[in-house]
This record gives structure tokens, sequence and C-alpha cells, in this order.
């Protein structure tokens, strides 16, 4: 009697679990979880931070537009609420032949090289990500198509950091790996042909919320906050 009563519980519990997991019209339910492209960083200081990452290319005339009149101004609005996440991707293609990776860029082998370089300042300024925000900032900013990596870790006080970017920079298979992991952080958020450059919030990609960031970040960036600071939102 005890194992038939311990039996008849078990089936019960079973069936319960399964109508719970089934909605009233017999669709199971499907939790949607947001495919964050990097983890939300935890508060700090009882301030709420929100995550906006950049999906770029280093001579798309828009992306330079980007972050002249959107990132630059906003990063130092914004610095206490968000957290900037930088992808120097875009639309890079890339093929492995004979063991070794190639890219070819919409703006030719000089972009390569310019994402290239910045993936490697992201790894090596990770531990200082306000400052390395700013690096990026100016070295998109930049004129001078050879020396503005050089320019910009002086202008920012980060000329100690010059070497080792430029060291990862040399080592092809090392900075190739690096690019081959944005590759696949740009092609895991970004719908494919979607337009460079791209911005996601809290690791979800919206075309409107894409389009209306483009034009002006600070609005879109307030939408999110809870709560919103109302000395600038």
């Amino acid at each position: 009697m005890i194992t038939s009563s311990i039996l008849s519980i078990i089936l019960l519990l079973v069936i319960v679990a399964i109508t719970c997991s089934v909605d009233v019209v017999g669709t199971k339910k499907v939790s949607l979880k947001p495919s964050y492209d990097f983890p939300l960083v935890e508060n700090q200081n009882a301030v709420p931070k929100i995550t906006v990452s950049i999906y770029y290319s280093s001579l798309c005339t828009d992306c330079i537009s980007l972050f002249k009149n959107q990132i630059g101004p906003n990063l130092v609005k914004f610095h206490k609420y968000v957290n900037f996440y930088f992808i120097p991707f875009g639309n890079t293609e890339k093929k492995l032949f004979d063991g070794r990776w190639f890219f070819k860029c919409q703006n030719g082998l000089n972009e390569c090289m310019k994402n290239k370089w910045q993936v490697c300042s992201i790894q090596v300024l990770l531990s200082k990500r306000p400052l390395l925000a700013s690096y990026l900032v100016c070295y998109m900013n930049s004129t001078n198509e050879i020396h503005s990596g050089y320019q910009c870790t002086r202008k920012l006080g980060l000329y100690n950091y010059y070497s080792k970017i430029k060291k990862c920079f040399m080592n092809r298979e090392f900075s190739d790996s690096l690019m081959i992991r944005y590759s696949y952080l740009t092609q895991r958020v970004i719908p494919k042909l979607t337009p460079i450059p791209s911005i996601t919030f809290n690791g979800i990609y919206n075309e409107t919320e894409q389009y209306d960031a483009k034009n002006n970040l600070g609005i879109v960036i307030c939408k999110h906050l809870h709560p919103k600071p109302v000395e600038m939102c």
C-alpha cells in the first residue's frame, strides 16, 4: 500500500510538472532570454549601469561620424551610467587559407590594419576601460593615417602601453585570433546585411533604437536608464 501510494504521488507530480510547462492552447512555453554580446556589469556604487555595444569598422564614414558626434560627447556625459563596449570588425570578410586567416575590409587593407590595431588596443587596455573608450574615440577621430595610435597614447597618458599594443599587432597569429573572436561576436548578435555602425543596448539589437541612436544616442541611453538621472534625462 505504501509503495503504491508513493508511486501515485510521483505520477501526480509528473503530470503537474508537464501541465505547468504547457500553456492553455497546448503549446509549450519558451522562455526568451536576450542574447547578450557582453555580460552586464553589476551596478557600481548603487548607480544603475547599462551596456552599450558599438559594432563598427575603422574607416567607415558613418562610424567615424558616430564616434565624433555621438559617442565622444555621451562618453563624458554618461560615464557613471554606461559601460561602452567596442567591436571593430564590421562587415569584414574572413577566409582561412593554408592555416592562416585573411581579411577583406570594405575600405581596403588599411581599414583591416586599423581594425586589428583597435582589437589589440582593447586587449591591452581592457583593465582601463574608461581610458580605453577615450582612446578609441581619439583614434577614430584622428586624421593621421599612420601615427594615430601613437598620438592618442601620448595624448591620454598611455604611452607606456603603446609598445604592448604594437607587440600584439605585430604578432599575426595572436592578433588574427582576436579578429576572429570579434567576427564571431558580430555575427552572433548583428543580423546579416545590417548597416555598420550598429549599436545594441544591453546586448539586444533593435532596428528602431539603432536608427535613433545614430542621431541622438543620449535619448536612447536615457530610455534604458532606471531610475533616470534627472540632471541629464
